[in-house]
């Protein structure tokens, strides 16, 4: 055949493909979407995902199923989505504060990078944390509560969820920072560390304020003060470390969205778009308030900035408190 048929017709293949990308992706999604929880369900994140992937549902036209994959601390769910294909039909949440940035240092042979196997899509909330003392020490402020410690070095004793886990790191962080020395105690079963909490066998914790607030407002336990940049609006008497003279102090988590390495940036946009409209819906605030989230949009290069600096932050830490972790928990 003549070379211009030839010419022609690649000519012809090559602008139907060109015509043909930007409707594809104009087109996604065309089926239901998979958001992997890495965490056991009825968690803060996973109340969180629900409320926020419900609304964001409705403006991609797609069903977007929640998947809890709990164990090894988020790591097992986060590296299957991690080492799935990247046609933006499944995602992960983490956190880039502690959690995620933290396992790089502690878990030896991780089985993901996440600045390299992942890509940031956006975050949509943050979850402040509070000290928080038995009601049997005989303190009531911060200050109190540190003179009360430093009088004591190695007696009392600080709760959280595992060896390597958020509370234990940031415990770590905090009683650096303050000048006391505290002798951690892991739980496999939360439930128990707060029975211990409450019967004074255990005497602080560094703990997410959702989870503590009812017996804070009941009486039960006391906040000596917020670590985060700013006071909560779940406890608004209560200053926080900062305020009070110890330094910055923020041991809150963060709640992103994350895809496997290589989704379109036309995915990536498209997803963010639709947390960004759910995060102006008030109904939607408003749940999110009521399950212990403050909403916070970042977009994914300002979530890869958070990252990579936590991942540098969390290692000194690591390095400096000797903390090890026994495989993963």
């Amino acid at each position: 055949m003549p070379t211009k048929f030839w010419r022609g017709t690649a000519l012809a293949c090559l602008t139907l493909l060109l015509i043909a990308a930007p409707a594809a992706a104009a087109d996604y999604p065309e089926r239901p979407i998979r958001v992997v929880v890495p965490y056991a369900a009825a968690g803060t994140m996973d109340i969180a995902a629900r409320i926020l992937f419900e609304r964001v549902s409705r403006s991609i036209g797609q069903p977007v199923l929640i998947d809890n994959r709990p164990g090894a601390g988020g790591n097992i769910g986060t590296e299957q989505v991690a080492k799935s294909a990247p046609d933006g039909y499944i995602f992960v949440l983490g956190d880039p504060m502690t959690s995620l940035s933290a396992n790089v240092s502690l878990v030896p042979n991780l089985g993901f990078e996440p600045l390299k196997d992942l890509v940031p899509v956006a975050n949509f909330g943050t979850t402040g944390v509070a000290v928080i003392v038995t009601p049997s020490l005989p303190v009531t402020t911060l200050p109190e509560f540190v003179a009360y410690a430093k009088d004591r070095p190695g007696q009392l004793l600080y709760g959280s969820t595992g060896n390597g886990s958020p509370g234990h790191l940031n415990g770590e962080v905090f009683s650096k920072l303050v000048g006391i020395k505290a002798v951690h105690v892991p739980y496999r079963v939360g439930g128990q560390g707060t029975t211990d909490l409450l019967m004074g066998r255990l005497q602080f914790w560094l703990a997410q304020i959702p989870t503590r607030l009812e017996q804070v407002r009941s009486g039960q336990l006391r906040a000596v003060a917020v670590a985060g940049s700013t006071r909560s609006a779940d406890l608004p008497d209560i200053p926080t470390v900062k305020e009070l003279g110890y330094g910055d102090f923020d041991a809150s988590s963060t709640y992103a969205v994350f895809a496997p390495a290589g989704v379109p940036t036309s995915v990536i946009g498209k997803v963010y778009d639709a947390i960004a409209e759910a995060l102006r819906d008030d109904a939607v605030v408003i749940k999110l308030r009521a399950a212990g989230l403050e909403p916070k949009l970042m977009d994914s290069a300002e979530v890869k900035t958070v990252l990579q600096d936590q991942i540098v932050r969390w290692a000194a830490i690591v390095k400096d408190a000797n903390i090890k972790i026994t495989g993963q928990q």
